[in-house]
């Protein structure tokens, strides 16, 4: 699911931004002049042009460039991407792929392309999302090493998407991490040893990750009051669903459903806000 999206110009030396975590996976495209991303305040970055960034949840980042020079930027986040991507990025703690100019414009495009799904959903829109996805997956996995890409799916990846994919489908239930194990046929401690290979996190933090993303669908999709959000998604309370919610995002429930269901800013940018 496309949690933001957001493309045009911006001067990051005259209007920086703070750095925040993100709590989704991000892709972030500089299309036209340059631009990196930066860790801290003393961080240096070599800025670069055409090149795209994939950022996993949890990068406390902000962008850097020179002085009041503008760029050009297309900005993705989604909830979650494929296993390999997930796989290679957390392996290298962000990954930085060129972009040939043509590959630049046809990213600059997809966004906008999607501003309309964005704005005013449909019952289209989450297969257009998903679609977009899978072009930037691809667009970054080609220009890796075969190395850092196989071919093959293992099977601890195929136990960790059924894992995944089984207590999404069972979320409201709030599963056991030993649940999950059983129905994917494994024990605790090799389903644990699995995501830390491969996802480079625990099973918990992936799970509760998946409720938090089911929260911000229903909260942007739904007219539900929070208690009835947090039922859905596992929490025994809305007090433990908001304490959980502001753990991963820094703001309430309530403060972060105002912000994505308020009007769109008006002007040629995409600001991330719906409807």
């Amino acid at each position: 699911m496309l949690r933001y999206l957001g493309f045009g110009r911006r001067q990051f030396g005259r209007f920086p931004i703070k750095p925040y975590a993100r709590i989704n996976w991000e892709f972030f495209a500089v299309v036209r002049g340059r631009c990196a991303p930066q860790q801290g305040p003393a961080h240096r970055p070599a800025l670069a042009t055409n090149t795209l960034w994939v950022t996993a949840p949890g990068s406390a980042h902000t962008w850097a460039a020179q002085g009041a020079q503008t760029t050009d930027v297309a900005v993705f986040h989604f909830g979650t991407v494929p296993a390999v991507l997930q796989a290679c990025v957390r392996k290298h703690g962000q990954l930085a792929v060129p972009l040939r100019a043509a590959e630049a414009r046809k990213v600059a495009a997809l966004a906008r392309s999607l501003e309309s799904h964005y704005q005013q959903p449909n019952g289209l829109s989450p297969l257009v999302f998903q679609a977009a996805l899978i072009e930037l997956t691809l667009l970054v996995l080609r220009k890796l090493p075969a190395a850092e890409t196989p071919l093959q799916t293992d099977h601890g990846e195929r136990i960790v998407e059924r894992a995944n994919a089984w207590y999404a489908e069972n979320i409201a239930q709030n599963p056991s991490i030993t649940d999950v194990a059983r129905e994917v046929h494994v024990s605790p401690s090799t389903l644990r040893r699995l995501f830390r290979r491969l996802l480079r996190e625990k099973p918990a933090r992936a799970f509760a990750r998946l409720q938090i993303e089911k929260s911000m669908r229903l909260m942007t999709e739904t007219d539900l009051k929070l208690e009835s959000v947090a039922a859905e998604c596992g929490y025994t309370s809305s007090s433990d669903f908001c304490r959980a919610f502001k753990a991963f995002t820094r703001v309430s429930p309530t403060a972060w459903r105002r912000l994505v269901l308020s009007p769109p800013r008006a002007g040629g940018e995409t600001g991330g806000k719906r409807r």
